[in-house]
């Protein structure tokens, strides 16, 4: 099995310039954890995670709980500001079982797929459990209906 045949191809992505309050405004209505960060030839260039964007409310929550007022300023900053830079993709033709292990032996949670170095999906340990799970009951349910 290929990453391409589990992949989710319609992402959810952030452009650099995008505001973060857009950035999290979308993440919470898609409920997502996090998406891609594209220029605008869909090349990879980081990732935006509800991590990173609580680290970045955090300073405004304990100044909130020692009763100093909100800044002024309005403008948390942009998406550019505060992405993982760092991103690890994978081509949707890798094997599944390699990227699995990959994944595991990581510890990573999502990882964008590319085709000669543009964004083509992504790819969650929730596809993977989803996918796997479908198709073991599939294959469970057509086993059965022979007997």
């Amino acid at each position: 099995m290929k990453v391409r045949e589990i992949m989710t191809r319609d992402v959810t992505t952030a452009a650099p310039g995008m505001t973060l309050e857009e950035a999290a405004d979308m993440l919470a209505r898609r409920r997502l954890r996090a998406m891609p960060v594209i220029d605008d030839e869909g090349h990879v260039l980081g990732m935006l995670t509800d991590r990173l964007l609580i680290s970045r409310l955090l300073p405004a929550l304990e100044r909130a709980d020692a009763g100093v007022p909100p800044a002024a300023s309005g403008h948390a900053g942009e998406v550019r500001d505060i992405m993982e830079r760092t991103v690890m993709c994978v081509k949707e033709d890798e094997p599944l079982a390699n990227v699995v292990r990959l994944m595991l032996d990581r510890e990573i949670e999502r990882l964008p797929v590319v085709r000669e170095g543009q964004l083509v999906g992504f790819l969650t340990r929730g596809d993977i459990i989803r996918r796997l799970l479908l198709r073991d009951t599939a294959g469970e349910t057509e086993e059965t209906k022979g007997e």
